[in-house]
């Protein structure tokens, strides 16, 4: 592989997820500003608000690779930060661990929900089982941004520390 494509497939490796939640966003701006235009002049685009509520629906689920990549999440802070070091270690190993788990889970069983849905959208007229393809196409860039995380993690904490 030459080094031109590399550099493409690791720009892509690290912000995959930013540059579908930017296209996204940028489309619903756009329509929205589109209909706010015709309105002026009393016309207006019916699947306008259709298209923005899909576009949404991706970016909410794309966004969960995209929180994992970049170390967001919830967790309560109460009991953990009275947890020694070595405590705090195992509860965010076994989180990511869960998480992933979770995820892949998830992303696993939502395929079936897209082989029997056939009806198709109001104003759009699409088949709804591309909508419904966000939820494992989200939570399957979860899954691998887990796994990537899963191994980082691994790697910082049980590596080899440097001068030993």
């Amino acid at each position: 592989m030459n080094v031109q494509m590399k550099k493409i497939f690791t720009y892509l490796e690290e912000n995959l997820e930013e540059i579908l939640m930017v296209i996204l966003l940028g489309g619903i701006s756009l329509v929205i500003f589109a209909q706010v235009i015709a309105r002026l002049f009393d016309k207006g685009f019916p699947w306008a608000e259709e298209f923005c509520r899909y576009c949404f629906v991706y970016t909410g689920m794309i966004s969960a690779g995209y929180c994992i990549r970049k170390g967001v999440g919830i967790r309560v802070d109460a009991l953990y930060s009275f947890f020694p070091k070595a405590v705090q270690l195992v509860i965010d190993y076994a989180g990511k661990i869960l998480l992933t788990v979770i995820y892949a889970y998830l992303a696993w069983g939502s395929i079936g929900l897209i082989s029997i849905t056939t009806n198709l959208s109001t104003a759009i007229q699409l088949p709804m089982k591309y909508v419904y393809m966000s939820i494992p196409l989200g939570f399957g860039l979860g899954t691998i941004r887990g796994v990537q995380d899963l191994v980082l993690f691994t790697r910082k904490t049980f590596g080899k520390k440097e001068g030993n």
